[in-house]
């Protein structure tokens, strides 16, 4: 069984100083995107596959970056701010702060978005050093281009030319810790320097992606992402249920090692993650209400199922769930709740919590009442009755 990833580096200490006055007054990463700094977008799109760790790796005015992020909880994930005392390059931060750095760590670079599924990254490392998440093409010739083979070994870079489209690199990189050793001392550039010689010693692979790219490095680009990143980052969304759908319902499900997954559940998943979709599980949970289980085990459950999900390269964003019931036999979970289907409330408290698009959005239950749910949150609802699950996801997602 894989190492769960539970850190994500954010390189965020360059000058900028395509960007002219803008930058002489705050780093780039703080440069306003539609009313909020662009690091704001995206600590929260990282944050969202339920990571531990948020290390940005500061550098040019790095107070201000300590000022707003430094100890910080994005969805569950602790922000921590390093400060290089020099300027050391791409690279050179990550031989500075090794001992910080998990042994396989996310590194994305602080000017671009690229919303990819970065679980999926994960299922084509193999033995690489460094797997780099690549969009398929890019328009112009702004770009350097990435020689990649038919069997995922990344060769060699090109320069930028305008009759090559790509693929290029997305500033997104799973590395292995032990990278740091191919970096010397002083400032390093991991894209000049260190990938090249991975490259030749074929521990370099990449992956492609058709996600939309955003590299707010040149005014242009900066001017075209305060339309961009809104639009790009708001998503539809898949709520699931969770009992009858994605795992058994055996009753009262609670210990995963009795849990049996639904044939085809975590590839709808999955599917759902590519696709560019949130995905959200939204569960009454009247075991705890009954006293079957304690409310903890939940949790319990959940983080296990989270687990599995990453192996495979999926994840859910949030996990909502309901332990009330109106005739509980625990008088502190008696009553009838706002947020217990069929009602809506855990739905609404998602659409208010994430940038969903609801028009684009569905929910899948196995019963009336997560039916009526939906409904009454003005989404449509789907009746899962058995089957494989990702045919089901896949049928719904062509109808739409």
């Amino acid at each position: 069984m894989a190492e769960p990833l539970r850190q994500v580096a954010l390189l965020v200490g360059g000058r900028g100083t395509r960007l002219g006055p803008l930058t002489e007054a705050l780093p780039k990463p703080l440069a306003p995107v539609a009313g909020r700094p662009f690091l704001d977008w995206q600590v929260e799109e990282v944050a969202r596959f339920g990571f531990a760790r948020i290390t940005l790796l500061a550098g040019y005015m790095a107070e201000q970056i300590v000022a707003r992020y430094h100890g910080r909880t994005v969805r569950g994930a602790v922000l921590e701010v390093l400060v290089e005392p020099e300027p050391l390059g791409t690279a050179g931060a990550l031989r500075l702060f090794a001992d910080h750095l998990d042994r396989r760590f996310l590194l994305l670079n602080g000017d671009t978005l690229f919303p990819v599924n970065l679980y999926d990254l994960m299922l084509h490392a193999g033995d690489a050093l460094a797997t780099l998440a690549l969009r398929r093409t890019a328009p112009g010739g702004r770009y350097g281009t990435v020689d990649l083979d038919a069997h995922g070994l990344i060769r060699g870079f090109a320069p930028r030319a305008q009759e090559r489209s790509g693929p290029i690199n997305g500033g997104i990189y799973l590395l292995d810790r032990r990278v740091t050793e191919w970096i010397g001392e002083g400032s390093i550039s991991l894209e000049a320097q260190v990938f090249p010689r991975l490259a030749e010693a074929g521990l370099l692979r990449g992956a492609l992606y058709d996600a939309p790219f955003v590299d707010i490095g040149v005014p242009d680009d900066l001017a075209r992402a305060q339309r961009e990143i809104p639009a790009m980052l708001r998503r539809p969304a898949a709520f699931l249920d969770r009992d009858g759908v994605l795992i058994e319902d055996t009753g009262y499900p609670h210990d995963p090692a009795a849990v049996r997954w639904t044939p085809g559940a975590a590839a709808a998943v999955k599917r759902l993650n590519d696709a560019g979709f949130y995905v959200f599980v939204v569960t009454n949970q009247a075991g705890v209400a009954r006293g079957y289980y304690p409310p903890v085990q939940v949790g319990v459950l959940h983080s296990w199922m989270a687990e599995r999900l990453a192996e495979i390269g999926a994840h859910i964003d949030a996990f909502e769930h309901c332990p009330h019931h109106p005739e509980a036999p625990l008088p502190e979970y008696r009553r009838a709740c706002r947020r217990r289907k069929p009602a809506p409330g855990m739905i609404e408290d998602l659409l208010i919590a994430w940038p969903v698009d609801s028009a684009r959005s569905f929910l899948i239950g196995d019963k009336e009442t997560d039916l009526a749910a939906a409904a009454a949150a003005h989404i449509p609802g789907h009746r899962f009755v058995g089957g494989d699950l990702a045919q089901f996801v896949e049928c719904l997602m062509n109808e739409q």
